[in-house]
């Protein structure tokens, strides 16, 4: 068993077709299939099922995609970390959150990709408790998420977002006037999930102001909500990134709720030291938080060194 033949099993393991991956590989398929034949010979198990539609992954290859997209993750970062570190070349995967996706994630990426031409970026999108558990295990090198005590994970913190109640137009609400949860008070309500540590803090803050919820429905989807929102099917609670652009074009209300906020923190694996692209990532994120919140583009929004 070599590295080649693990990147190998990965391709055609992803595309389900023996084909199309060594067209992707640029090596011939009968190439490619004696190097799966050989890594399986090697390990004595099978890892595909053979059809004429393509290639379905057994139980053993199921067990080795997930082991060995993180052993060649690892092995690609030892070339970034002994590299010339003047000049940020490589691969670099991160997880974003989709609350901050329109507001910050595509200025974020876009800038990243034309600043540091050399590396290549993976983008993956999730609920913070979905990253966390990715830089946990190694399968992505650092994420934003809602900050909590997931083990394993390196978090800094980088500010403090308050949570608006988020209603249709004709509501009234306005981000310069607070209100309290009262207001949430018998609304019906569409709520992220409870996989979601929005949902959780929510929920902690109905219940020490004993003050009963009415959801009606749920969703991973913060555009999902936000969108029913404006059709008027319900109200919501949100950070004010996830609502900003239908806020600014009309389509909704909202107001920061007194006493209500998260946490967002820049997360990476505990063992280890960031690369240079990661390191890079991570200023510039913070740069583009740091101007918004600067220029009152973000209210409520608050560094945490500047709460420090």
């Amino acid at each position: 068993m070599n590295l080649r033949q693990i990147r190998y099993f990965l391709q055609v393991a992803e595309l389900g077709n023996l084909t199309r991956a060594s067209d992707v590989l640029n090596i011939a398929q009968p190439a490619l299939s004696r190097q799966i034949r050989l890594l399986e010979e090697d390990l004595g198990e099978s890892l595909f099922t053979r059809s004429g539609q393509g290639v379905e992954l057994t139980q053993a290859g199921r067990a080795l995609k997930e082991h060995a997209a993180f052993v060649v993750n690892q092995f690609d970062k030892l070339r970034e970390v002994i590299g010339d570190q003047s000049s940020p070349r490589g691969h670099l995967t991160v997880g974003l959150p989709p609350a901050i996706g329109q507001f910050v994630s595509l200025e974020l990426i876009d800038e990243y990709c034309r600043r540091y031409t050399d590396v290549h970026l993976h983008v993956r999108e999730g609920i913070s408790i979905d990253l966390a558990s990715d830089v946990q295990q190694r399968k992505i090198d650092c994420a934003v998420v809602v900050l909590d005590d997931t083990p394993g994970v390196n978090a800094e913190q980088l500010f403090t977002e308050g949570l608006f109640l988020a209603a249709p137009p004709s509501a009234g609400l306005s981000p310069s006037k607070p209100v309290t949860l009262k207001a949430a008070e018998n609304k019906p309500l569409i709520l992220t999930n409870r996989m979601n540590n929005f949902r959780l803090a929510i929920e902690a803050a109905f219940k020490r102001a004993d003050i009963s919820m009415r959801i009606l429905a749920d969703s991973n989807s913060t555009r999902m909500i936000s969108n029913l929102v404006t059709r008027g099917t319900a109200y919501s609670i949100l950070p004010y990134c996830a609502i900003q652009a239908s806020l600014k074009q009309g389509d909704l209300s909202a107001s920061p709720i007194e006493g209500l906020h998260v946490n967002w923190a820049f997360i990476r694996p505990a063992a280890g030291e960031l690369t240079l692209p990661a390191k890079l990532f991570r200023q510039l994120l913070l740069d583009i938080v740091r101007k918004k919140i600067e220029n009152g583009s973000w209210p409520t929004a608050i560094l945490a060194e500047a709460r420090d």
